[in-house]
């Protein structure tokens, strides 16, 4: 190769890299990473430096790099499992909301010094969310979990369902906190327990339990409806005698006031006749005549 194109390789080549940039991306922050080389004389490549870096495009020189962290807020989805004091296995559904502290420049600065990049195949070298969430989230939730089962066994666990879940939640609130004087790299936005697992077994027992609960019930409620039906029948034949009675002093009461009056018979039928002919003669077309009082009225011997 002549020395002039050697020049003109090598003009083009600290062209091209003078001309290199990199981008920090949205809900992204980042520092410049000092690298060297042959073309800079192998001086410098200090690593990490400089400020804080906002969203946007840098210019890295020859060797240089960008390397960012996600700040984006994230969902994630875990399924964990955890043994009870009997050695039964329970599963919890969980959603956790969560995002980098990057308000924080110093947290900024300790992620990218405590956690190693992807190596993307374009774009900055960026800390993810998701290692994020493994290394400092999820440990946490184990941990929680383990420590809200342990101490049940498993047929108290149905029973206390709802105090579990709330205590994997403040355990796991403890946990995230950062120790005194400590930097707390990761914010919790939300935690949502959405489902308990049960073992088959579990599952099965407390089904044929809701059962058994259910034609229990029923079985209350039909001994009930015969209680009441049969007070409701003793009622009813107390009520018929009482009736019963009072029927029969009115009938010994007419009876003997008719055997005192025995004439009132007579005359009240006769206060009736003229009613029973006119109904008859409204509904035919026979004329009945009433028959003379003398027919009627017996004297009284």
């Amino acid at each position: 190769m002549t020395r002039s194109v050697m020049m003109v390789s090598l003009a083009t080549l600290t062209l091209t890299a003078a001309c290199s940039s990199e981008d920090v991306p949205q809900a992204h922050r980042g520092r410049m990473f000092d690298r060297t080389g042959l073309l800079a004389g192998f001086a410098g490549g200090e690593g990490l430096e400089g400020d804080v870096l906002e969203p946007g495009t840098y210019y890295t020189g020859i060797y240089d790099e960008v390397r960012t962290v996600d700040c984006a807020t994230t969902t994630e989805r875990e399924g964990l499992t955890s043994l009870t004091k009997d050695g039964v296995q329970f599963g919890v559904d969980i959603y956790v909301r969560y995002s980098a502290d990057c308000a924080n420049d110093k947290v900024v600065e300790a992620i990218l010094k405590a956690i190693p990049p992807t190596v993307p195949p374009d774009g900055p070298r960026t800390v993810p969310a998701k290692q994020l969430y493994t290394t400092f989230v999820r440990p946490a939730l184990g941990e929680s979990i383990r420590e809200a089962f342990s101490p049940h066994i498993a047929n108290d666990v149905n029973e206390k369902r709802e105090s579990i879940l709330a205590d994997i939640k403040r355990r796991f609130v403890e946990l995230m906190k950062p120790k005194e004087g400590a930097l707390a790299f990761v914010l919790i936005h939300e935690l949502n327990l959405s489902n308990m697992d049960y073992p088959d077994e579990l599952d099965h027992a407390n089904a044929a339990r809701a059962v058994q609960a259910v034609l229990k019930d029923k079985a209350i409620a039909e001994r009930e409806r015969v209680t009441a039906e049969t007070a409701t029948a003793e009622m009813k034949r107390e009520l018929a005698k009482s009736e019963g009675a009072a029927e029969a002093a009115r009938i010994d009461e007419i009876g003997a006031a008719l055997k005192r009056n025995p004439e009132y018979l007579t005359f009240d039928l006769q206060q009736k006749m003229p009613d029973i002919y006119k109904a008859a003669g409204d509904k035919g077309n026979l004329v009945i005549t009433a028959p003379a009082p003398s027919v009627l009225i017996s004297p009284k011997k």
